[in-house]
């Protein structure tokens, strides 16, 4: 009789401490799927569609994300190999697949076959953990956004929104449904800020995600006509003390390779690379 191989299921909500567990080991490199995943407590169903499991669930061997975007949660080697074959296996529903560099090169060839050319590769993407002291005094005027500052902000994260992703949010149902992912940042005092004397947004960042003792930026923008002054290092400095103030003690971000003066701003807020990360792009 032939023994099947280890299989991928839809994690069930026995085996969701397990599988926190697992990304807790590396809350760094997995605080985007790590926090889908707690946030997917209270919703099994949509947990159970999203994430898959392979091995016990008390100890996962690894993790599959296959939500908004999709990528492997632990596991190495031939681990990776599995989780690669589920995910070439079903009908491609993610805009990015994202993980670890060396577990994206594993499994993208399988991955592939399936899926076909992905929209842009970003193979390099240098990820970041403020752990020095900034070479720039922070900006004072950076601020957490306030509620009922929605429709100032949604202009400058659209505006990020299509610079950084290459695509447009507003392309499908006119932004209703970007607009309102805006306002729960605001709300949950996620979205920080520095505001000109009209109100207008110079400079915005986001905690997009968080995991145990991490927190992550994502959607950092400048206004193209304040770029090259400063603002980005100065306010970023200033980010990371309101971040440790206001969600987790460690801030992180992960960015392109070939970005060299984000790279370069982020270096004098005090950010060092500490991981690297993949983004394929449909």
């Amino acid at each position: 009789m032939l023994r099947r191989g280890p299989t991928v299921r839809p994690l069930r909500p026995a085996a969701l401490d397990g599988a926190l567990r697992l990304a807790l080991a590396d809350p760094l490199t997995t605080t985007l799927p790590g926090s889908r995943l707690a946030e997917l407590r209270v919703n099994p169903g949509m947990l159970a569609r999203e994430f898959s499991v392979l091995g016990g669930d008390a100890a996962p061997q690894a993790v599959l994300w296959g939500g908004a975007n999709a990528g492997p949660v632990g596991g190495a080697g031939e681990d990776l190999d599995v989780l690669a074959r589920s995910l070439a296996s079903r009908r491609r529903t993610s805009s990015s697949l994202v993980g670890p560099r060396a577990a994206i090169e594993r499994m993208w060839p399988v991955i592939a076959l399936a899926w076909g050319r992905a929209r842009e590769e970003r193979w390099s993407q240098p990820l970041l953990e403020a752990v020095v002291a900034p070479a720039v005094v922070p900006e004072p005027t950076l601020r957490p956004a306030r509620p009922g500052e929605e429709d100032a902000v949604f202009p400058a994260a659209v505006a990020m929104f299509r610079e950084e992703v290459g695509s447009d949010p507003t392309a499908y149902d006119g932004g209703a449904g970007y607009h309102r992912r805006v306002a729960a940042l605001i709300r949950e005092g996620r979205t920080y800020v520095v505001t000109d004397e009209a109100g207008e947004v110079l400079f915005k960042a986001d905690v997009g995600a968080g995991l145990g003792d991490v927190a992550q930026l994502h959607g950092v923008w400048v206004r193209p006509d304040q770029r090259g002054r400063g603002l980005a290092r100065r306010a970023m400095a200033a980010v990371v003390e309101q971040v440790r103030r206001d969600h987790a003690g460690r801030v992180s971000l992960y960015v392109n390779d070939f970005n060299e003066p984000a790279r370069r701003a982020y270096a004098a807020a005090g950010f060092r690379q500490a991981g690297e990360l993949t983004t394929l792009l449909f």
